[in-house]
């Protein structure tokens, strides 16, 4: 993150670069000293400098992260290996998963743990196809939602499933905070 600051800032300087210099030349040489008036200029140059690297574009890879952190559940997912999304979760996270009759909330990760554990080996292995994720980043929380095709190994189709997953950005990494898996029908 630090990085792309730096960056951002690098950029904004060559492209101010002529003005600042000029500013800085009135500067110094203005009647061989300091007015307000320059110092007034190049604090304004110094500010709008600034301000253009308190980027919005700070997790400018969240997309492909978020998506290999889908991708790293579902490939243990499709192993019938089903902790690949306790790897993924916060301590705090929510998850919405469908079951015939009674639809609750499983809250937090060591209750999705013990929704998810009788589960590992019960899963048919398979191939998947996320389609048509879309992910909405609003600086440190992204929604990503999705539908999942399935195909057992001998060519059957599992069900179609849409998915709504939510990440929030905390302690340096992506970290799923809710989850939502319902079936199509029809």
């Amino acid at each position: 993150m630090l990085q792309v600051f730096w960056e951002r800032c690098l950029l904004l300087s060559f492209c101010l670069g002529d003005i600042i210099k000029s500013s800085f030349k009135l500067f110094i040489y203005h009647k061989g000293g300091l007015t307000l008036r320059n110092i007034d200029l190049a604090a304004v140059l110094l500010l709008l400098t600034l301000a253009g690297c308190n980027s919005d574009n700070l997790h400018r890879d969240a997309e492909k992260e978020i998506l290999a952190l889908e991708r790293s559940a579902l490939d243990k997912w499709a192993q019938s290996n089903t902790m690949g999304y306790v790897d993924i979760g916060a301590d705090d996270i929510t998850w919405f998963d469908f079951n015939e009759g009674e639809q609750q909330r499983i809250e937090g990760l060591a209750s999705v743990r013990q929704f998810l554990k009788p589960l590992n080996g019960q899963i048919p292995p398979h191939t998947y196809e996320i389609v048509n994720p879309k992910i909405q980043l609003y600086e440190n929380c992204a929604i990503l939602t999705f539908h999942g095709k399935a195909l057992k190994t001998d060519g059957t189709a599992l069900p179609t499933w849409k998915a709504t997953s939510v990440h929030y950005w905390k302690d340096g990494k992506w970290q799923q905070v809710h989850a939502h898996w319902s079936e199509v029908y029809g």
